[in-house]
């Protein structure tokens, strides 16, 4: 099953992939085939699917899911230790 994921830009190639990070860290590459509107910046917080970036988020929700997301996955750590 595939989702949405959050990612962070790094760098923008062009007009067709962006450089980002996911909220592990990890880096990746993203097509903006499915891509519509301005395109975005260093550091703002994106939705991709499939490997594609779909769109902006406002970076003050970005965080917030972010934040708890992490939060979440502590819990979860947290409990598996036990």
């Amino acid at each position: 099953m595939c989702i949405s994921r959050f990612y962070q830009v790094i760098s923008v190639k062009g007009s067709e992939q962006l450089v980002v990070n996911d909220l592990s860290g990890r880096e990746s590459l993203l097509s903006m085939l499915a891509w519509t509107g301005e395109l975005p910046s260093q550091g703002d917080w994106i939705v991709a699917h499939s490997g594609y970036a779909l769109n902006k988020v406002d970076r003050t929700e970005a965080e917030v899911a972010v934040k708890e997301w992490r939060q979440a996955v502590a819990m979860l750590g947290e409990q598996t230790e036990r």
